[in-house]
């Protein structure tokens, strides 16, 4: 049973970007978004922290819980967009940029290695917290634009790094916390 609950903890966080989309379409009250975003991050944090300790962390489960991670932040996109439009279009280029960057990464990935990246860096990571910060900013407090400048700078740095590691990697990079946490070439 224990060992069903990492995929159960990216199960829930699949579940919560529809519903936060849904709360966003009938005009929920902002606070609501609060739990949401939070419940999402902490179990984008625990999935993979049980997994390893359960010794289920495969390099299957990591795939699902980052193609999970990008269908969670899309419909909290559109949560977003429907709540935050005037920023959004605003800063779309900032947007366009985040959103390339991440396609990027999947790209890369696929070219090199022909299948989904799961690096889990630590810069994903921190970026992953600067998500919330600054979703929260813009879902529950209606911030303006200098959360989406925020997040674009950390995304780029991020994925920079993400596709940087891709490159340099010999195998499909799993839970790989930097360029310099690389085996040595032949390894």
């Amino acid at each position: 049973m224990k060992q069903n609950l990492p995929v159960a903890l990216t199960t829930l966080r699949l579940l919560l970007g529809p519903a936060a989309l849904a709360c966003a379409l009938t005009g929920v009250s902002r606070w609501i978004f609060l739990p949401i975003l939070i419940t999402g991050t902490l179990s984008d944090i625990y999935d993979g922290i049980i997994a390893r300790r359960l010794g289920v962390a495969t390099p299957a489960l990591r795939r699902y819980d980052s193609l999970t991670d990008v269908i969670y932040y899309l419909f909290i996109l559109a949560a977003a967009w429907r709540l935050c439009q005037p920023v959004l279009e605003c800063n779309w280029v900032l947007l366009a940029l985040i959103l390339s960057s991440e396609v990027l990464v999947i790209l890369v990935c696929y070219a090199k290695f022909q299948t989904y990246p799961a690096t889990h860096s630590i810069m994903a990571k921190i970026f992953g917290l600067c998500l919330l910060g600054g979703l929260v900013a813009l879902l529950v407090f209606n911030a303006g634009a200098w959360a989406v400048i925020t997040l674009t700078i950390v995304a780029l740095a991020a994925n920079l790094k993400i596709i940087a590691i891709h490159l340099l990697a010999n195998k499909p990079p799993v839970d790989v916390k930097s360029i310099f946490a690389l085996p040595p070439s032949g390894k």
